[in-house]
């Protein structure tokens, strides 16, 4: 998994003044949050969009260094102004080694599916797991190979190339990907039965014409 990383500067003046002020100043308010108690922090808003603007997901860690501190967290909820879209506030929430966090991981596909270039349709029906990992083998996306998957067969989640560690949050064993028949592949192998089942029927329908 890439690392990320970003300053921050501890902070000891909160409500909306200060932090209108820090804004306009090219700040955003943040807070690091552990075990339920929040660390009050900035980041610079150039650098905090840039981090998002990257492609960090919901499962990302990233290295934040806090006067001088490094911790591991994740971001846990970016509040923006709903007409600007500017950043408003952001919330860190910091990591414990060992310690499994619940978090959601994407699930994306590589290859084109051999099914799909025999007429086949692909669909890709979970995007997103729900996960209990420790921040060590957390990755935040786990792609898997469809290469090889043929018409009428599907990948489901407990096939899925996934840490052995992880607690997978999920009802049953869904089906991930798959590749299906579509109504043309079904109407040619009707055809094709039907064709087969008078071709059956001939030479008896012969013998029966000789006797």
């Amino acid at each position: 998994m890439e690392k990320f990383s970003i300053k921050a500067e501890p902070r000891t003046t909160t409500g909306k003044g200060p932090a209108r002020r820090m804004r306009v100043a090219g700040l955003v308010p943040a807070n690091i949050i552990v075990s339920g108690q929040a660390t009050s922090a900035s980041v610079v808003e150039k650098e905090i969009q840039k981090l998002i603007d990257s492609g960090i997901r919901k499962a990302t860690l990233i290295e934040v260094d806090l006067g001088g501190k490094k911790e591991n967290v994740f971001v846990k909820e970016v509040q923006r102004f709903p007409h600007t879209g500017q950043i408003r506030h952001i919330d860190f929430f910091k990591v414990t080694p060992g310690k499994k966090i619940l978090t959601t991981v994407a699930v994306k596909t590589t290859g084109v599916a051999k099914g799909s270039k025999a007429g086949g349709q692909f669909e890709h029906l979970i995007h997103e797991l729900r996960v209990k990992s420790t921040p060590e083998d957390l990755v935040d996306v786990i792609t898997v190979d469809v290469t090889g998957l043929d018409v009428g067969m599907s990948i489901k989640v407990s096939e899925l190339p996934t840490p052995k560690s992880w607690d997978i949050i999920v009802n049953g064993d869904p089906i991930v990907t798959s590749c299906n028949k579509t109504k043309a592949i079904l109407a040619a192998e009707r055809a094709e039965k039907a064709e087969a089942e008078n071709a059956s029927k001939k030479p008896a329908a012969k013998k029966a014409a000789k006797k």
